[in-house]
């Protein structure tokens, strides 16, 4: 059973996952690629599949790290299979490193908690963020949980709320230097911005609308469900229940103001719908008397095996 199976952390639940991307990656990226294949396509894709496991990988590191999720691999579950419903997410490379570097910088973020070294946190997250910009400019939005957790940290000081523009002021000033070398021209910075578009014309495809829609109605549903258990949650473990809900807004409106939306944008919001999603089957109960634990049991068979089904089912649309 899925439940028993991925209900607990194992090096094979890994390996599955891990081969289940980068399936996923051929199918949806280089299947219908029909020019001459060269050794520097063959080697830009086998990165872009590193990059899509590790995302993976450093996702779960970061759950554990924080105790996001109990010792369980539902959240990597989840991620995975989110990615592999919307094969166009391997088509966007640019996506596919703004997020990974958005993961980096919430590691550091959820890190915050705790008051060890929380210059070189603060720091190390408005540094990703601003690479993460670099390739998709919307990511600068993740200044405001930065913001956030840095206000919800112990002992709080002034000079930590000056630390993200020295990070900003790193990267601005490395990449400048970058381009003055390479292309001899400060042009970049003119086209750093991109345009907020809402032409949702790419989502009239049914491979695009059905799995997006899927992940939506998913992230309604337990976002309705975190807000409303709110009040049960220890005052302890409040604020970064509360700041991973924050997180997630704001990744929806990184994804939401992208310049093109062709679905790959979704990925944005797949890691902190997968805590989510996790945190939801860990604490569902029922109210169904003696039926209660077999009830539970085969509500969340049932949500797993609909997640891990889909992405085939959606292979044909």
């Amino acid at each position: 059973m899925l439940t028993s199976f991925f209900g607990k952390s194992s090096p094979i639940n890994y390996l599955i996952l891990a081969v289940f991307i980068a399936a996923g990656y051929l199918l949806g990226a280089i299947s219908g690629f029909s020019d001459l294949i060269t050794p520097s396509f063959l080697l830009t894709n086998a990165f872009f599949i590193i990059v899509s496991v590790f995302s993976m990988l450093l996702l779960d590191f970061i759950i554990r790290k924080n105790h996001l999720t109990k010792s369980n691999t539902y959240a990597i579950l989840f991620f995975a299979c989110f990615m592999v419903m919307l094969p166009v997410i391997f088509l966007q490379h640019n996506i596919l490193l703004g997020n990974i570097f958005l993961i980096l910088a919430l590691r550091r973020i959820m890190s915050l908690r705790s008051d060890k070294n929380s210059e070189r946190k603060i720091f190390d997250a408005s540094f990703w963020i601003v690479v993460a910009s670099l390739f998709y400019f919307w990511s600068l939005l993740f200044f405001l949980p930065l913001y956030i957790a840095i206000v919800q940290k112990p002992n709080l000081n002034y000079k930590q709320m000056l630390i993200p523009f020295t990070g900003f002021l790193a990267v601005f000033m490395l990449n400048t230097a970058y381009q003055l070398l390479v292309s001899n021209s400060f042009m970049w910075f003119f086209e750093w911005r991109e345009s907020i578009s809402l032409d949702f014309i790419n989502y009239n495809s049914a491979s695009v609308l059905v799995p997006v829609t899927v992940i939506l109605a998913f992230y309604i549903w337990t976002g309705i469900y975190r807000l409303s258990s709110l009040s049960a949650v220890s005052l302890k473990e409040k604020s970064n229940y509360l700041l991973m809900f924050y997180v997630s807004l704001t990744y929806f409106f990184i994804a939401l103001a992208g310049p093109e939306k062709t679905g790959a944008e979704i990925l944005f919001i797949l890691a902190p719908i997968s805590i989510m999603i996790a945190n939801y089957i860990e604490n569902f109960e029922t109210k169904r008397y003696g039926e209660r634990d077999a009830l539970e049991f085969w509500f969340k068979e049932s949500m797993l095996w609909l997640v891990v089904i889909l992405p085939f089912v959606f292979l044909f649309l």
